[in-house]
């Protein structure tokens, strides 16, 4: 489960920063969590689904109990059940139609009644109450973002951009309600940072931290946003990226594989080379297109033709595995990778943790 929205009310959970991941013994259905530099057995029976953020694992166990485990710690919420949505900064699950959130450890009631327009980043949330108010939550403070409901809501890391009650095109960002235009896009997409639209005109213009960027004046066929970029497939059919204010090509044509996940943009040319681009560097990470490419914030792995893990942390490529990887997963930047059936070992911040 890696994206649960519902329109009732629910619970937040704010978590500081750190690295986690999980995985399944498949032999023994074992349930395995890494928190807290440490790997620990937590369950004994097959959980039901799971996900995480940076720093915890949130699951529901076979007896349909809700935990989280954080901080090296298993914490049962005594809920049954629950529908859940993970953030790396934010963890939202939902009791009846009411709005918690839990700061510095303590439960606070944000919202007796949630009703519509739910979204949720990594870092920020929004919807519309009882009173059809569009409220939104950022740096533990609730705004009156809007008197009325809004036509169509989309959650980027840090922000939220919106289309208001009259179709005029907004971006709520760090406590600033901005309009960006009267009339409403024919679509936008949102990420960290950025809103990339095409406007009613066709035109297609990036909003970056508050500076509205003309890119061209025709649609791109194609684009998506990650954190602080966007890629696009421009009116000549080159494949683009805009990056702190200014626009680099990548290719005279759009790549048949293109990946984007937070930070990173992986691609291939004609030749099945692979190419990432991670803070505004283009960087040669192998010379075909390997069978699996996996990546996360500030990572991308895949194996090489030898069945080794290669990839990239933080820009600086290196090997991630010691032996041969059967199969792989990343979670943020901790990559769980099986040299065999019955082994696993997790890779984190240059250390590995093996089970058995």
């Amino acid at each position: 489960m890696k994206c649960i929205i519902t329109l009732l009310s629910f619970f937040v959970f704010s978590l500081s920063i750190g690295q986690s991941a999980y995985f399944v013994d498949p032999n023994w259905q074992y349930f395995y969590v890494f928190n807290d530099n440490k790997l620990t057995k937590t369950e004994f029976l097959p959980i039901v689904t799971a996900d995480y953020g940076k720093d915890y694992v949130a699951y529901v166990r076979n007896n349909n109990r809700f935990i989280i485990f954080t901080e090296g710690k298993l914490f049962d919420t005594q809920i049954t059940n629950p529908r859940f949505f993970a953030k790396d900064e934010m963890l939202a699950y939902f009791i009846d139609e009411q709005l918690w959130i839990l700061a510095d450890g303590k439960p606070k009631l944000l919202e007796k009644w949630v009703s519509d327009d739910f979204a949720i980043g990594d870092d920020i949330l929004c919807y519309s109450n009882n009173f059809d108010k569009f409220m939104i939550y950022q740096d533990d403070s609730l705004y009156t973002a809007e008197f009325w409901n809004v036509n169509q809501v989309k959650a980027g890391d840090n922000l939220i951009a919106y289309l208001d009650n009259s179709n005029m095109f907004k971006v709520f960002y760090y406590g600033t309600k901005e309009i960006i235009d009267n009339i409403p896009p024919r679509s936008f997409k949102v990420s960290k940072n950025v809103i990339a639209y095409i406007s009613n005109l066709g035109d297609f213009i990036i909003w970056d931290k508050g500076d509205i960027n003309e890119i061209q004046y025709q649609a791109p066929s194609w684009y998506a946003c990650g954190e602080d970029f966007v890629a696009y497939v421009d009116d000549m059919n080159a494949f683009s990226v805009y990056y702190n204010g200014e626009v680099q090509q990548l290719l005279t044509y759009k790549p048949d594989m293109i990946k984007i996940k937070d930070n990173v943009l992986v691609y291939t040319d004609d030749f099945g080379a692979l190419y990432a681009f991670f803070n505004g560097e283009v960087i040669r990470l192998n010379s075909f297109t390997p069978d699996k490419v996996l990546l996360d914030k500030d990572v991308v792995v895949f194996r090489d033709n030898y069945g080794y893990l290669k990839g990239i942390m933080r820009g600086e490529k290196m090997a991630f595995s010691k032996e041969i990887a059967i199969d792989f997963d990343v979670f943020n930047s901790t990559v769980v990778y099986q040299p065999n059936k019955v082994k696993w070992i997790v890779f984190n911040e240059g250390k590995y943790y093996n089970y058995p």
